[in-house]
């Protein structure tokens, strides 16, 4: 048996409504409410559901798809979307929950869009470079003042946004940062990364930020060993950054490091490899509940 009813997703007396509605149809605290990421489009629902005490699950839209090729007729519309999430939320164990707050979203906004403004810097840079190049090639002049400029203008807003996320750091992250070679801001990151999220093990923790090796093989045959980089790219840009200064500031992780460069292994892997070694110790000291005693003993 199904009940459906639409409403606008615009404003909190939008969202509201539905609230009453689900009291009104009787729906219990324990039930759960899923979801669809999408975007920065479901948070309002998501923080105000939630903030009713709702029992709220945002699910990826890969898992609705999965759904939606299953079905015979494979029909489309909100009406079947709605039943499809419901459907969802009844049938999936262990759906991630919501558990962002105003707080921790605006923190994650900072960390995005200092992610996309490091990303245009990057690609800006190189077609600067580029330019510079080719009419040094063909011998010709370009006035690129303008493009330096602006990349000076980005450079600023990084260092502008960089702060504002250090200012905002956790005591989670403060701690993270008296390990030496480790700064605020790549603290910062990672524990904002992994805010809410439960981690069974350290290998699910290195997957979540794609660092997990990616194994090809059949019969006697073994392919190249390949980084999954599943998850997200700025992750794992702050985490090689992160190995790169553990190599050169602490003295643990860099005797790790010479030791993987000693046995003939490429610079790249070896700080790659160091990130994973920092991870598992992050996860031993910080995430896992019985280890939250030893705090002090950081390396």
């Amino acid at each position: 048996e199904t009940k459906t009813k639409q409403f606008p997703n615009q404003t909190e007396a939008d969202i509201e409504k539905c609230v009453d509605w689900l009291r009104e149809n009787g729906v219990q605290k324990d039930i759960p409410i899923v979801i669809e990421s999408t975007g920065s489009y479901h948070w309002l629902s998501c923080l105000l559901l939630s903030e009713n005490n709702f029992q709220v699950h945002l699910i990826n839209p890969l898992i609705t798809k999965r759904y939606e090729r299953s079905s015979i007729r494979g029909a489309k519309t909100d009406t079947v979307d709605a039943k499809r999430l419901a459907e969802i939320g009844i049938i999936e164990k262990d759906l991630p929950l919501f558990f962002d707050s105003r707080e921790s979203l605006s923190v994650k906004k900072y960390h995005s869009l200092y992610a996309k403004i490091q990303k245009v810097k990057q690609q800006l840079t190189r077609s600067y470079e580029e330019a510079k190049e080719s009419a040094e090639i063909i011998g010709v002049s370009l006035n690129l003042d303008s493009i330096k400029d602006c990349l000076d203008h980005i450079q600023q807003t990084l260092k502008v946004l960089r702060s504002i996320i250090e200012e905002n750091s956790s005591e989670m992250a403060e701690k993270v940062a008296e390990v030496r070679g480790v700064s605020t801001f790549q603290a910062s990151i990672l524990c904002n990364a992994v805010e809410g999220r439960t981690f069974k093990n350290k290998n699910q923790l290195i997957a979540f930020f794609g660092l997990d090796i990616k194994k090809k093989e059949s019969g006697t045959w073994r392919g190249k060993e390949k980084l999954s980089k599943r998850g997200n790219s700025f992750y794992r840009m702050i985490l090689f950054q992160l190995g790169w200064s553990l190599t050169r500031n602490n003295e643990q992780f860099g005797e790790y490091y010479k030791r993987l460069r000693g046995d003939g292994k490429h610079y790249y892997t070896c700080i790659i490899a160091t990130a994973r070694k920092f991870l598992r110790f992050f996860f031993a000291y910080y995430l896992k509940p019985s280890m939250h005693s030893d705090l002090h003993q950081n390396p």
